[in-house]
């Protein structure tokens, strides 16, 4: 078994829980199954693999809340790491990397990137000489770190700047989706009015549990009212997910199947999906098959089983509409998951098999729920989020963005999942911070060609929901400020 240590001196800046959260990964940023435990003041990680790896690690930066970040690649050996030291060179060199990318490009570095860099490379070589002093050469590292983040916020916005000014003068307006989730409501004034101005494009969900409660009896009432309001409003329509495995979208019902009968599960799987896309083919512009089969679900299938139930729905839409594209969302495309339990297949190689399937599948959708743990995507830094929508890309197919991210740390008592909220912002959570992340990272999202759509997952924290506090609209049915935003994110930037 590999083993490597890490020294974590001025400990405050590591929560108790980020050994839980942190994993190990190799060249290809793929997580090994990692085990990380705390010995004193030490990080001790394990792993099958001897081979060099990254270590990543949910940690606190002055000015930035707790973002993941990771060392430079680390060869095992007897004595420790200094972590702070190494997080501060990874980080460091990850700005470095990235300016040297785009700068080959043709992107414009801003003047007081210098600044920036000089502050991170001082402080580095501070903290890398001192080692023998721990709290002097954390205190410098993280100095070193901050300098490199505030390097990295302002790279990415002079990125994002340019690359829409190209894209702006190439095409004019963007084509991009911006939509919502609907969810379990049927918009009424002024929230209707609110959605028609900030969105071209809404998602029914056509929730299998509340089509059919009853095995054999399907009522397509709120359905048929959200399909037909989107359509009153001409407004774009993304049906789905007609698959998703687990206890808020299938029927009590189907718990009857589980593992021991795959085959009837399998019927019943392909006789929602007929009945749904037969009623609404021609009404629905994009379907999104399936959600979420690249992680666990609740009846303990393997990788193998959800691949073949990806490519049953896929096949069966296919099958009664021809015609409308078809997209496949994949949770936690980071892929953290996978240092708590063995998989087969990254997030990105799930995908990769169904694509090089030649099924049909006209794009891929990734679901990022930001700052949400342990079964969300921790926070990143805006380039970094950038780094793994041109990961994704590689595929070759258009993305959809599904995004959720808290207004509120506290305890929100219609939220369906446990998953806690974790502080991805230098200030307390709030609507400010919300609407503050959405001016950051959406525009790094309109700025990449390969992302057509990006879809808010939860409107309104008012009715149940999967995510504490990640609705646009406040339990009051209120309008959060993010709302304002999207209204003119989409004015200034979308057809």
């Amino acid at each position: 078994m590999g083993v490597m240590r890490f020294l974590v001196p001025r400990g405050t800046r590591v929560a108790a829980s980020a050994a839980a959260r942190a994993y190990l990964a190799g060249i290809d940023e793929i997580p090994w199954q990692t085990r990380v435990r705390w010995n004193d003041d030490e990080l001790v990680v394990e792993r099958a693999e001897f081979d060099s790896g990254n270590f990543f690690i949910p940690y606190a930066v002055e000015g930035h809340g707790e973002l993941v970040l990771s060392t430079g690649s680390l060869m095992e050996r007897g004595r420790p790491y200094h972590l702070q030291v190494e997080l501060a060179r990874g980080t460091l060199n990850r700005l470095r990397n990235q300016v040297a990318l785009w700068e080959s490009m043709g992107v414009q570095v801003p003047a007081k990137l210098g600044a920036c860099l000089a502050a991170a490379h001082e402080h580095l070589s501070r903290a890398t000489t001192c080692q023998h002093e721990r709290d002097e050469a954390a205190k410098q590292a993280d100095l070193a770190i901050q300098a490199a983040l505030d390097g990295i916020w302002l790279l990415n916005d002079a990125y994002v700047a340019q690359a829409l000014a190209a894209r702006h003068q190439q095409t004019g307006k963007l084509g991009t989706l911006l939509g919502v989730n609907l969810g379990g409501a049927l918009p009424a004034d002024p929230m209707a009015r609110q959605l028609t101005a900030a969105f071209n494009t809404v998602q029914v969900p056509l929730s299998w549990r509340d089509i059919e409660a009853r095995e054999g009896t399907r009522d397509w009432t709120l359905c048929d009212q959200q399909i037909e309001w989107c359509r009153a409003s001409e407004l774009k329509i993304c049906g789905g997910p007609l698959l998703a495995i687990d206890k808020w979208s299938l029927p009590d019902w189907m718990y009857l199947w589980g593992e021991a009968d795959m085959e009837s599960f399998r019927s019943c799987v392909a006789e929602h999906i007929q009945a749904v896309v037969s009623r609404y083919q021609g009404k629905v512009q994009l379907w999104l098959c399936a959600a979420r089969l690249n992680v666990e679900n609740d009846f303990g299938h393997g990788e193998d089983e959800r691949l073949r139930l990806a490519v049953l729905a896929i096949e069966r839409i296919r099958r009664y509409d021809p015609r409308s594209p078809i997209v496949l969302a994949i949770d936690q495309p980071w892929g953290s998951f996978m240092s708590r339990k063995e998989y087969d297949l990254s997030p990105l190689h799930f995908a990769d098999a169904l694509v090089r399937a030649d099924l049909g599948l006209a794009g891929i959708g990734l679901e990022i729920n930001f700052g949400y743990a342990p079964g969300g995507s921790e926070p990143r830094d805006p380039i970094e989020f950038g780094r793994q929508i041109d990961r994704w890309s590689t595929l070759g197919l258009p993305l959809l963005v599904t995004l959720v991210v808290a207004s509120a740390s506290s305890p929100d008592p219609q939220a369906r999942r446990s998953d806690q909220v974790v502080a991805y912002a230098p200030d307390e959570l709030s609507a400010a911070t919300q609407r503050a992340w959405c001016e950051q990272y959406l525009p790094v999202l309109l700025a990449k060609q390969p992302v057509q759509g990006i879809i808010w997952n939860q409107l309104s924290d008012s009715q149940p929901h999967a995510l504490a506090h990640g609705g646009l609209f406040d339990e009051k049915d209120e309008p959060k400020p993010i709302v304002e935003v999207l209204e003119k994110l989409r004015r200034e930037h979308l057809a």
